[in-house]
């Protein structure tokens, strides 16, 4: 594989010249970059695009549990619905890839986060944990700001040092936060009725199956998505599979769009045995 390298300094890399010693303090070799403590990580090429596809599964002995989902504010449902969607759908905390839609703008973790977003999480890290986000970001010159964003989205190094601080806990800790903080409850939120949550107990999006329902469409299809899925939803209003049914009828409608893989992806969602009900009931 072509060697990665590092573009000459720009005139604003020159004026944060301390930052230059220490980001060079990061060694690459082809694709293997090489920390100053030996950690090691491995960037492919997306495109000619340094890329780290992640190595951190939503769900493992390296990513918070879902008692540690619920320290974010979610419900025993919701979280069960999110940590399913991670797992499933979403990517490892700590991947960096470039966000289709902005030109190679990076996307960092497991919802992912770009954009905003991703430096609302950087942001939110630096407040809870700054000596860890100085170690891993602060001292190689990367503050959240909207700058970062531009400083990071080609420089090998910093792509490794952005994937390897979603490593850490803390970080992981910052991504579920902001998606559950600006994501999720805005999307729960915009969904309700007459002030009724749409997944008030006894409601058709209560279980952690419609639940995760929800959030798919909001990672995959976006709030336009959700909005289709919670009419298709209030159409036959039966709880408590109302939200399940209206996965049936939003799977029949992808793929008659010609969205298959979002259409397999929910009938996923719909079969799977890991979202059953405490009593075992399946759609």
């Amino acid at each position: 594989m072509k060697p990665y390298t590092e573009p000459p300094p720009s005139e604003a890399e020159a004026q944060v010249s301390p930052f230059r010693a220490v980001r060079d303090e990061i060694r690459l070799q082809g694709p293997v970059v090489t920390f100053p403590d030996g950690v090691r990580l491995v960037l492919m090429n997306d495109g000619g695009r340094p890329i780290h596809r992640g190595t951190v599964a939503a769900r493992g002995p390296c990513a918070p549990s879902r008692k540690e989902l619920m320290k974010s504010g979610l419900t025993a449902p919701q979280a069960r619905a999110l940590e399913f969607v991670l797992a499933w759908f979403g990517s490892p905390f700590d991947s960096v890839t470039p966000e289709p839609s902005s030109g190679g703008a990076p996307r960092w973790g497991a919802w992912p986060l770009s954009g905003p977003m991703l430096i609302t999480a950087l942001a939110h890290w630096k407040q809870c944990e700054p000596e860890a986000y100085d170690a891993h970001l602060g001292r190689l010159g990367l503050e959240a700001t909207h700058d970062t964003l531009a400083l990071i989205e080609e420089a090998p190094r910093l792509i490794a040092a952005l994937a390897r601080a979603g490593q850490e806990r803390g970080a992981q800790r910052a991504q579920l936060d902001t998606v559950v903080t600006h994501v999720l409850r805005p999307m729960l939120a915009s969904c309700a009725q007459a002030e009724t949550a749409v997944d008030a107990p006894g409601g058709a999006f209560a279980s952690a199956r419609a639940l995760a329902l929800l959030f798919h469409a909001e990672l995959r299809l976006g709030r336009r998505g959700v909005a289709r899925l919670v009419a298709l939803a209030r159409e036959r209003p039966e709880p408590p599979v109302a939200g399940e049914h209206a996965g049936e009828h939003l799977a029949d409608d992808l793929r008659a769009s010609g969205r298959s893989r979002e259409a397999s992806e929910v009938w996923r969602i719909l079969t799977s045995p890991e979202l059953a009900d405490p009593g075992g009931r399946t759609p």
